[in-house]
């Protein structure tokens, strides 16, 4: 399975956003999924922000720290913002849901690394 993929079924399996990427991305970390999930942001902790957008700056922070700002200028191209709660209402209209916004994240942070 590839990244985005896992990063999915995570959530499937009731993981919060930002869990399901960084379980997701565990191997780009050296560390087992559970470890990789301790370290993720809580969704919402900077000013209601993304799970998904706070996860990927995070993970970028960490892998690949010059990718951080073309990860956050792809999200918000992609989604045109980064709060969870329009991110949600947008969606809802779309027809996707949270688990598509993850998949969609797994699929920026690859491309950048």
């Amino acid at each position: 399975m590839g990244y985005e993929e896992i990063a999915r079924a995570n959530h499937r399996k009731g993981n919060s956003c930002s869990v399901s990427l960084f379980k997701a991305f565990a191997d780009k970390l050296g560390m087992s999924e559970d470890e990789a999930g301790r370290l993720a942001p809580p969704p919402r902790s900077e000013g209601g922000k993304c799970g998904g957008f706070l996860a990927g700056r995070k993970l970028l922070e960490m892998i690949k720290p010059e990718a951080v700002e073309e990860f956050e200028k792809s999200f918000l191209e992609q989604n045109g913002d980064d709060k969870c709660a329009s991110l949600i209402m947008k969606r809802r209209l779309q027809g996707k849901n949270c688990n598509d916004l993850v998949g969609e994240t797994a699929n920026i942070i690859e491309s950048l690394l």
